[in-house]
């Protein structure tokens, strides 16, 4: 996972490798896809220390070739082997730089910037406005209205940027496992949580603190009889459901329900074939096709441009 010979179109700010936030495995998942339709992208993680860039550069190329336990490197902040999304540790040059809408203004000085809005702008991190030359996208079609109003332009169905990121080595329903416990979960409900308890006579493990790698989740989820969640914007949800969970979520007048079809904002996409899907959502990258269809027509490129 060095760098590759040649400079990468596409770079990726994203930071170390977490199982545990779905916007930081949707930017892996991106890289991974748009260098499986063969365009050159490569991911630029925000470490401030060349040194430690390079470190973690040599470490994610250990853990590609399978070599990490031999090396004694602890897979820790890389990507799943078989994630196409190597390291850049080099110059931007003239590369489109993909930040994720926590990032404020361009860190890494790129002539030309995709915001892709993961969440709302603003909400964790980052701006509300950007730039005219700014391409944008949004993760979540369901957010293309909120997300237009905040940042003060119109997007339509063409900056949407999806892809699956429900991984079925990991997440899978397995009804022979016996479900011996509820779990809750918190993330970005912290405000929430302090305001509404549990349902009473709910005892519940906090799924964060027994989970510390993506497959210790599915093994939990697979064993748990209902999720409470005070994230209702959150790919877990999914995942309890895949994995045969009752979902509890709050709302903000502390009212515990069903999240699959409520009307609460926000809620995430629920889509009527998840089960049978998911997989295949996972593994599709023909969204690709479209989203460079999209940045070629903003800033009038042809595929040499892109390296393609």
């Amino acid at each position: 996972m060095f760098p590759a010979r040649r400079a990468p179109t596409f770079l990726i700010w994203t930071v170390p490798f977490t199982h545990r936030s779905s916007g930081v495995r949707a930017l892996f998942r991106l890289c991974h896809h748009l260098n499986a339709r063969g365009h050159r992208a490569a991911m630029a993680p925000a470490i401030a220390d060349p040194r430690a860039l390079k470190a973690y550069a040599l470490r994610a190329r250990l853990n590609r070739l399978g070599l990490s336990a031999l090396a004694g490197v602890a897979p820790d902040g890389l990507p799943p082997r078989g994630w196409r999304t190597p390291i850049h540790d080099g110059p931007v040059g003239d590369a489109i730089v993909i930040y994720p809408e926590i990032v404020t203004g361009n860190p890494l000085g790129a002539r030309r910037v995709i915001r892709w809005a993961l969440n709302d702008p603003g909400l964790i991190g980052g701006e509300t406005h950007y730039p005219d030359d700014d391409l944008v996208f949004v993760y979540d079609p369901l957010k293309l209205e909120v997300i237009s109003a905040i940042i003060g332009r119109p997007l339509g169905p063409q900056h949407v940027l999806w892809t699956g990121l429900v991984d079925p080595a990991v997440i899978y329903p397995d009804p022979r496992v016996p479900k011996t416990m509820d779990c809750v979960f918190t993330y970005k409900g912290r405000a929430l949580r302090e305001r509404f308890p549990l349902p009473a006579g709910v005892e519940a493990r906090e799924i964060e603190q027994i989970t510390p790698t993506a497959a210790a989740l599915g093994d939990v989820l697979r064993r748990t009889r209902t999720l409470y969640s005070y994230d209702h914007y959150s790919n877990i949800l999914r995942e309890a459901d895949i994995c045969g969970c009752d979902i509890r979520t709050v709302d903000a007048e502390g009212r515990w329900h069903d999240p699959r079809g409520c009307g609460c904002v926000p809620n995430i996409l629920w889509y009527d074939d998840l089960q049978a899907t998911y997989a295949d959502k996972f593994a599709d990258s023909r969204f690709v096709e479209r989203f460079v269809a999209e940045v070629r027509r903003h800033w009038d490129l042809g595929a040499k441009d892109l390296g393609h």
